[in-house]
């Protein structure tokens, strides 16, 4: 476990290195709301700058952080970015369209529009209780919100996540370390036999640990991927009026017990943030053109390890990580796969149904 106050040093560097390029998807409440808070106290008025976009929906929630964040962050540019629904990835378009273009704006009488830091918590709790919704796209509305949508963002927002210095950090927020079943040859999930939440969780965790390793392939030295169960953490989600009855009679009801093994807010927000420092490198390149892991064992001036990618090599660029910011030893089902070739089957499932989609098309893969 990487105790928090180690957590927080790293933080307090990391916004003291260079100015900060952030995007939060799913930033007006919960994880997101979360790690915005944590960012905005870290740099307060003590760190080089800070340009935070907020992709949501709740442009009055948008409002209130905003206008909280800039009172501990004076010296922050806070920004909203109005989300339609983010499980159509012609609605993940535009918003990445308005990002580019105001991150353009923003540097145009000099500097380099960039992202330095990507964090997707966007999700609909009460989804995880229903049978399979799909959209018009032709996915499901839940794998789109954890999976479709967020690799989506990282290829739409790739410019500018290259442009970043640090490297750029992409953290996606849900369920690493939770795989269990996986069905290869239907992806989607669209056997209605074979859909629920557990496999649901599962393809989910598995597809972006794929397609993470892939994007950190393709860019070294450019791109840290970070897929992270946060723990439990009671957020607005859990009294939202749109779970099942069942649900809202007995939380109540358990919470009590369960209260003391939960995440608290501000230490959730401070871990998810603790992802963009070095202790979750870029892949390295090296001469021959292929790619490697890291030599060097710690980060931040030896006060954590370098982490282990899900490759099982250190500083591999894509990492698995659990609430406490350890990395999560994969499950041995994973050589199997990658023998199988399922890592390539993933990427080429993902991009196909991003093709047909951005073609005007419905995915039927």
């Amino acid at each position: 476990m990487v105790q928090i106050d180690v957590v927080r040093s790293c933080n307090a560097t990391l916004i003291k290195t260079q100015p900060l390029v952030a995007v939060f998807v799913g930033g007006t409440s919960g994880i997101g709301e979360n790690t915005i808070r944590a960012l905005a106290t870290t740099h307060s008025d003590q760190g080089k700058g800070l340009r935070l976009y907020i992709v949501g929906r709740n442009a009055d929630a948008a409002k209130r952080i905003i206008s909280e964040c800039s009172r501990v962050c004076p010296i922050g540019q806070f920004r909203f970015v109005q989300a339609g629904d983010l499980s159509l990835l012609r609605d993940v378009d535009h918003v990445c369209s308005e990002i580019t273009r105001m991150e353009e704006d923003e540097n145009a009488n000099g500097g380099s529009a960039r992202v330095d830091l990507l964090v997707m918590s966007h999700a609909y709790f009460p989804l995880l209780f229903r049978p399979r919704t799909e959209t018009k796209e032709g996915l499901d509305m839940n794998m789109s919100l954890l999976y479709y949508s967020r690799m989506r963002f990282i290829i739409k927002l790739l410019p500018l996540l290259l442009a970043s210095p640090l490297p750029a950090h992409i953290a996606s927020v849900y369920s690493a370390g939770k795989e269990g079943k996986i069905l290869p040859e239907d992806l989607s999930l669209r056997n209605p036999q074979q859909y629920g939440q557990a496999s649901v969780r599962s393809h989910v965790t598995y597809m972006t640990t794929f397609f993470m390793e892939k994007l950190a392939e393709q860019n070294p030295g450019h791109l840290s991927l970070v897929h992270i169960f946060p723990g439990l953490v009671f957020t607005d989600a859990f009294s939202s009026a749109d779970l099942p009855t069942w649900f809202k009679f007995s939380f109540p009801l358990v919470a009590p017990f369960v209260r003391p093994f939960t995440v608290p807010l501000e230490e959730n927000g401070q871990r998810i943030l603790f992802l963009a420092t070095p202790r979750y490198p870029a892949r390295q390149a090296i001469n021959s053109g292929t790619t490697t892991g890291r030599d060097e064992a710690s980060a931040n001036n030896g006060m954590v390890e370098i982490a282990v990618g899900t490759d099982g090599n250190r500083g591999s660029g894509a990492y698995a990580c659990d609430s406490n910011g350890e990395t999560i030893p994969l499950k041995e089902t994973y050589k199997k796969l990658r023998a199988d070739g399922l890592a390539g089957k993933v990427w080429d499932h993902t991009m196909k149904a991003f093709d047909d989609i951005e073609a005007g098309g419905i995915f039927t893969g």
